[in-house]
């Protein structure tokens, strides 16, 4: 039988760019910062695929914290995938001008 080694694998078609990341829950454990106007947006709660090509579309973020959220629809901030630029250790910088 044979072994495969999954970490030297492409997986599903997914691509970090300048990352090593294996799974998608390792993003959940990364503070996402702004580099546009150096803010911090908060930690990744989901994230959008295409099911057809298997590749990210989208990272989704808790939106602002506010008093009205306890009455109404919880709120989100979509990151398309292309204003992700890097993927560290700790943290993952977007860049995007209309926060």
């Amino acid at each position: 039988m044979l072994q495969r080694d999954i970490k030297n694998q492409e997986r599903g078609g997914i691509q970090l760019p300048d990352s090593n990341i294996a799974r998608i829950a390792e993003l959940r454990q990364k503070e996402v910062i702004n580099i546009s106007d150096g803010r911090r947006l908060g930690f990744v709660k989901d994230a959008e695929f295409s099911l057809e090509t298997g590749r990210i579309l989208s990272i989704v973020l808790p939106g602002p914290y506010s008093f009205f959220r306890l009455f109404g629809k919880e709120t989100e901030l979509v990151i398309p995938w292309k204003d992700v630029r890097k993927i560290g250790e700790d943290i993952i910088l977007v860049d995007i001008r209309d926060v």
